[in-house]
């Protein structure tokens, strides 16, 4: 019994430390978590709900509309009147209930009705378009605190690195000093190289909390949640799939796909049917109705228990404010006209800028990619002439500094490449859900 309850005890201490560990996540899971809990979507998605809604209630303009009127008048007396010589004549009772149901038709709007649905259609497109492109900075943002998670952790292994190499040169001339072929001084100013090591190391360390935090709320969740990255090879080591190769068709491209492009253009088209909108004012509305009296007053003329009218109604004057209203449609739709050339030229420029970065940060990385090998030679020989007395501390010193920044510079060639070729695929107007399916991943 007692080795059962020691059992069960260590097995539910394990279950305690297991969920306890931070989750891994890889470049899939930071997207994918992301598009699912970043609260922007959330109400990006609202918005689309709402727009879907006001369509369908725009929608029910083209319906019959069914009314139901309910009233009870109770008068003071029966209503009647005197005549002389003929006395008094009741018309009415004291209690009137009136209970009718009434049918109401548009036949014709004037093109108003028309012109509402279309607006609403054009409305509920540009909310689909706006959600897509935050679909689309979400992911980017999430991307991006990925890799700086990375480039985070690449700075604390060059630190890790560098204070390795200069505790075993510390060690070594301490070693040199008990033998009489170093100096004091060599041994001080290698102990000092040291403690600047460690605290470099314990900045970067602070660095990489810093990126994960960030992370965490890239991907929508809180800034505390311990996360564990996982560097991704297809991701962090290749270029990401399917990027134009020219120039002339990224910018193509990027002016097909773009949703923020194609919300002006549905706001465009809901500009244009608000000026037939404003016109309808102008238009004869012609509608048809029809009435039951399930329960009339009694001091109303009996005229049967329906009507069936039809309705004619035409503005013939206002002042002005018809021609005012489509004055105003017609330059809301000049104005974004002016937005979507204005957008157009933005984007263009955005995939320029996005595609030269990209082709200048793979410049970078072949040229910190050599740099740090050279460095690395020359920290080897540097480190074999001060044993053999031909270089000094100082020239070792200096070696590892220009070793160090060789490695910290491909760090950050190696991240921004990554992260320049995200702002390209996005730039681009492409899925986020697409990169998922083309890296092989979702």
């Amino acid at each position: 019994m007692r080795l059962s309850i020691v059992v069960l005890s260590v097995l539910f201490n394990l279950a305690i430390a297991a969920s306890q560990q931070p989750q891994q996540f890889d470049f899939t899971l930071v997207v994918k978590t992301a598009l699912e809990r970043h609260p922007s979507l959330r109400g990006a998605q609202a918005q689309v709900k709402g727009a879907l809604a006001q369509l369908r209630q725009v929608k029910a303009g083209y319906m019959p509309r069914l009314d139901l009127a309910a009233s009870y008048t109770q008068l003071h007396r029966d209503p009647s009147f005197t005549v002389t010589g003929m006395g008094t004549m009741v018309f009415g009772e004291k209690d009137n209930p009136q209970l009718s149901w009434i049918v109401k038709l548009p036949l014709s709007t004037g093109g108003k009705l028309e012109g509402l649905v279309k607006q609403a259609d054009a409305g509920a497109r540009a909310s689909v378009h706006a959600f897509e492109r935050q679909k689309q900075k979400v992911a980017l943002d999430a991307i991006v605190a990925y890799f700086n998670v990375l480039k985070a952790r690449g700075f604390v292994k060059v630190m890790e690195d560098k204070l390795r190499a200069l505790q075993s040169q510390r060690d070594d001339i301490a070693k040199m000093l008990e033998r009489g072929v170093a100096t004091r001084i060599d041994l001080l100013r290698a102990e000092t190289a040291v403690a600047s090591a460690q605290e470099e190391l314990t900045k970067a360390r602070n660095g990489e909390a810093l990126a994960l935090a960030a992370l965490a709320n890239a991907i929508g969740l809180p800034p505390e949640t311990p996360l564990q990255v996982v560097a991704d090879a297809s991701i962090s080591d290749s270029a990401l799939p399917d990027l134009p190769t020219d120039l002339k068709s990224a910018v193509e491209e990027a002016l097909k796909q773009r949703p923020e492009l194609k919300v002006l253009e549905a706001q465009f088209v809901a500009a244009r049917e608000g000026i037939r909108f404003a016109k309808s004012e102008q238009r004869p509305q012609v509608g048809l109705m029809f009435q039951y009296d399930a329960e009339r007053q009694t001091i109303i003329p009996d005229m049967g228990r329906w009507l069936v009218g039809v309705m004619l109604t035409m503005n013939l004057f206002d002042g002005g404010a018809t021609k005012a209203a489509v004055d105003k449609a017609r330059s809301d739709a000049e104005r974004i006209e002016a937005l979507i050339a204005e957008l157009r030229n933005g984007i263009a420029l955005e995939v320029t800028n996005a595609f030269l970065t990209v082709e200048s940060a793979r410049e970078r990385v072949k040229v910190a990619e050599k740099a740090v090998e050279t460095a690395q030679e020359g920290v080897r020989l540097v480190r074999l002439g001060y044993q053999n007395g031909v270089n000094t501390i100082t020239d070792f010193l200096t070696a590892q500094s220009e070793l160090t920044q060789a490695q910290v510079s491909l760090v950050v060639a190696l991240s921004d490449l990554r992260i320049a070729e995200a702002q390209l695929w996005f730039a681009l107007g492409r899925d986020p859900e697409m990169l998922l399916a083309k890296v092989g991943l979702k």
